[in-house]
């Protein structure tokens, strides 16, 4: 059995799982993976993997897969295969998760809660475990408004969707082992393409106000859905694995949780109006109140005329703001600092033009 170091990462091959590979690779020399893969998305992980070693030599030989789902007793391995990974194990990285915010209660709980607790089950298992790095969500603070600080979590709130819903059981879970296990949380914000290539592996959030924007005649007046008031936070790929992979490392994260936000977001209708100018088009001239807006996107009719699900204008119109204090008091000194929305929109929207066409790990389109 090896004895050097080994991170375990479930969500591979996606979007973040493959920077994050990529990244830890580069940082850590001595670490080797093993990634969890669905058998579904075996072919895919190879292809990538393949893709990523010829474009990043350092990471041959440094990887295994290990064919499994973490919603499945010892994450649907083998009980001998299971047990080698937990002794062998340093570090895990759990990912996986349903992202879909439209998903049926039923699937998002078996994912995201017993998923989770699955994974938690093979940390408390690793005797040389060093660390649990989980990705929950800044959305876990479901429908409250206003201030939310990284050391809060249960205030009482309800959610929007069973995404947020589940996504905030499996974070109560999460703390709740902590004591046993050395855990950090990170909650990233809305996450979009790299700042400075734009590039991306999903086209959803504020990327179907920018196609829907691309599609609409130019001539045609816009109106912002809602006041337009409430801050929109919005975070890209490449500062979110920088910062997780510098707080990681960190001697003082252990038990902690960090936004991974930014710490000046835009309000929605400055969002807005800046696509428009980056695309060319004439500012907002009003704005229709969002409850309007998100009636009429009840009628799958308009959701499929205008491509917008109606569960995404919610978060253009819910006033939360995220501290970053811990998050930045760690960050200090280390370089990684979010970029402001305003400085890389037009990288953003400048590859989705380029790129207009993206699909899902199984080739179905976004």
């Amino acid at each position: 059995m090896t004895t050097s170091p080994t991170a375990f990462i479930t969500g591979f091959p996606g979007f973040l799982g493959k920077r994050l590979l990529l990244r830890l690779a580069a940082d850590h020399p001595e670490l080797t993976f093993v990634l969890l893969v669905e058998d579904r998305l075996i072919a895919v992980a190879e292809d990538t993997l393949e893709a990523l070693q010829r474009a990043h030599p350092a990471l041959a030989d440094r990887w295994s897969l290990a064919v499994g789902d973490i919603t499945q007793p010892l994450l649907g391995l083998p009980r001998a295969e299971y047990d080698v990974l937990a002794a062998r194990i340093t570090h895990i990285w759990h990912l996986a998760a349903i992202y879909n915010l439209a998903v049926a209660d039923e699937v998002a709980h078996r994912v995201n809660v017993h998923g989770t607790c699955n994974v938690l089950d093979l940390a408390e298992a690793s005797p040389r475990l060093q660390r649990l790095l989980y990705i929950s969500t800044c959305y876990v603070s479901g429908q409250r408004t206003g201030r939310i600080r990284e050391g809060e979590l249960d205030e009482g709130q309800g959610f929007k969707n069973h995404y947020e819903s589940t996504k905030f059981f499996a974070e109560v879970e999460v703390q709740r082992r902590r004591r046993r296990i050395p855990t950090v949380i990170f909650r990233p914000g809305i996450v979009v393409g790299d700042s400075r290539t734009g590039e991306t592996d999903k086209y959803d959030g504020p990327y179907y106000i920018m196609k829907l924007l691309d599609r609409l005649p130019s001539a045609l007046p816009m109106l912002n859905a809602g006041e337009g008031a409430s801050f929109v936070n919005i975070v890209p790929v490449d500062f979110a694995i920088d910062a997780m992979v510098t707080l990681a490392a960190h001697p003082d994260a252990a038990g902690q949780v960090f936004h991974i936000a930014d710490p000046h977001p835009m309000r929605a209708a400055d969002v807005l109006d800046l696509m428009l100018e980056i695309m060319g088009r004439p500012p907002a001239v009003a704005a229709l109140p969002s409850l309007v807006v998100e009636a009429a996107l009840r009628s799958r009719a308009v959701r499929r005329s205008l491509g917008v699900p109606r569960e995404v204008i919610t978060y253009f119109n819910h006033d939360a703001r995220y501290d970053t204090a811990q998050t930045e008091a760690l960050l200090e000194g280390s370089g990684v600092a979010c970029p402001h929305l305003s400085t890389y929109l037009d990288v953003l929207i400048d590859y989705m033009r380029r790129h207009p066409k993206k699909s899902f790990l199984d080739g179905r389109e976004v």
